[in-house]
């Protein structure tokens, strides 16, 4: 688990937008080469994030696009509890004094 505290999470991330884009980012960083296998012998990122530059619109726009991979108790189809909280864990790692700022 990539544990966290509320105060972790710079006070510039104020929306669900920013939520997602901080929290993917930061998944991508701890885990550049970790992968799983989600189909016949294909093994992908389990977090994979980047930013880019979209020239199909007018005026060109920059997206951040993200992909994770999270593994889910499988418990989670008997449950009354919310999916998030049969998340589990991808590593132990802390998070870098860069993304508290």
């Amino acid at each position: 688990m990539v544990a966290f505290a509320p105060s972790d999470v710079p006070s510039s991330v104020n929306s669900v937008e920013k939520l997602i884009v901080w929290a993917n980012s930061l998944m991508d960083e701890l885990h550049p080469s970790v992968t799983a296998i989600e189909a016949s012998g294909v093994a992908e990122r389990v977090c994979a994030s980047g930013l880019f530059k979209i020239t199909a619109t007018d005026p060109v726009t920059w997206r951040a696009i993200s992909r994770t991979s999270i593994p889910i108790g499988s418990s989670w189809r008997r449950g009354n509890a919310k999916i998030w909280t049969f998340a589990q864990d991808i590593s132990s790692q802390a998070i870098p004094t860069e993304y508290k700022s």
